[in-house]
């Protein structure tokens, strides 16, 4: 396997990831911004807060995956377990 053909495949992967983000990104912005017209038209209580803030807490979880900030179940947490699992087969 040629380095340029993994890298271009790690590229290809990190912008569907990106892409993928940004599509989660305007379906929140367009279904929260619907509940809170739904709610300010129909209620007195503000309920609208509770959904916002449990996908919001997804979203941001959802972005420092994508820009690898977090360490946790990134890409080279994925290498290790498959070389973990390659290690124990072979043995």
């Amino acid at each position: 396997m040629d380095s340029q053909d993994q890298a271009t495949r790690d590229a290809l992967r990190q912008v569907r990831q990106l892409r993928h983000f940004y599509r989660h990104l305007m379906t929140y912005a367009v279904v929260i911004t619907f509940l809170h017209i739904i709610n300010l038209i129909t209620s007195d209580t503000y309920w609208a807060f509770w959904p916002a803030l449990g996908w919001g807490i997804a979203i941001v979880l959802h972005a420092l995956r994508t820009s690898q900030i977090s360490p946790f179940f990134g890409a080279d947490w994925e290498d290790r377990q498959v070389q973990k699992i390659l290690a124990k087969r072979a043995s």
